[in-house]
């Protein structure tokens, strides 16, 4: 019997006691069995620390981790570190409040290995924690005809999260998860992912149930409007920062722009904007210098004043941004 590749699977978990033996039952379930768990707890002040290591010594294939005092807080920390565990050819993110259906790692990885791809992209189905019922996919679109490319991920014609994922090491090896994200962190991740030569494919099945839940950081953030403004102004800079190394000048004009138009609105409110003069600096090399200054006006009128869209308009247009 030819022994299958490792795969290596990184959880990390934050007070989650009453959810990650769930999570960890549905691992030890899996219909493919060479496997390792990396889990790394991020400070958890209840029990969780205690369930991973009861599971890594009833199964020595989990591997219990506490993340380093001298890492930043985070889950994106924790999988960046998690991953430097790892020992397998494969790689898998997984969330601690989510439920991996047993065929799970097994269709991946042999559809993966069978149309010799760099990575494959599975379905989730949502469900509420409280009732148990089942509430759609995260992501609706057509998986038969859809092209998985970094612009149509960009605008959200496709997407996944990360449970969805199995990919080779050398697809990920050279990407980390931006530590300054506590969400939209998968989204970054995977723009850098497919901003390289790769050949992915989707497996239209539903291989895991997400949890939707009270504590989810998702659900928490959204619940406040400015926010939540905040977060996407953070996800389009940091993206855009982020995409400087891969030379996508339009790609990274489009998440500009789509980070002055958050930030005018918070402007706009009396918000804290964030980022703004590392973005200034950002919008006058990649647009020019002059937008740039507008961008910063723009803030100013709109915050004092009550004004400034025409600037901010004028800020933001480019001829080579993508609207698709």
């Amino acid at each position: 019997m030819t022994i299958k590749p490792l795969i290596s699977i990184i959880i990390p978990v934050f007070n989650r006691e009453n959810l990650l033996p769930d999570t960890l039952n549905s691992i030890v379930l899996q219909d493919f069995t060479n496997w390792e768990c990396i889990l790394v707890d991020d400070g958890s002040m209840d029990e969780s620390f205690k369930i991973m290591i009861d599971y890594q010594l009833n199964d020595s294939r989990f591997k219990a981790y506490k993340r380093p005092e001298m890492l930043k807080k985070g889950a994106n920390s924790c999988r960046n570190f998690g991953f430097l565990q790892t020992t397998g050819p494969y790689i898998k993110w997984f969330d601690s409040d989510d439920i991996m259906l047993p065929n799970h790692l097994d269709i991946a990885y042999k559809t993966l290995v069978k149309d010799q791809l760099d990575f494959v992209v599975t379905n989730t189905l949502n469900f509420n924690h409280e009732s148990g019922e089942f509430i759609g996919s995260p992501y609706n679109f057509d998986r038969e005809t859809s092209t998985i490319t970094v612009e149509n991920f960009a605008l959200n014609k496709i997407g996944w999260i990360t449970d969805d994922f199995l990919g080779k090491r050398s697809i990920v090896e050279n990407i980390t998860f931006n530590e300054h994200l506590i969400d939209g962190d998968e989204y970054n991740f995977f723009v850098k992912m497919l901003s390289q030569p790769f050949r992915g494919a989707f497996v239209d099945k539903i291989l895991t149930h997400r949890r939707i839940h009270s504590g989810s950081i998702s659900t928490i953030n959204k619940i406040n409007n400015f926010a939540y403004d905040a977060i996407i102004a953070n996800i389009k800079y940091q993206t855009a920062k982020d995409l400087v190394s891969y030379k996508n000048h339009v790609l990274i004009r489009w998440f500009l722009s789509g980070y002055m138009q958050y930030s005018f609105s918070l402007a706009q409110n009396n918000r804290q904007v964030p980022y703004k003069y590392s973005a200034f600096k950002l919008i006058s090399k990649y647009y020019t210098f002059t937008k740039g200054m507008a961008f910063l006006v723009a803030l100013i009128t709109s915050k004092y004043m009550g004004k400034g869209y025409n600037i901010m308009k004028y800020a933001r247009t480019y001829k080579n941004d993508i609207i698709l």
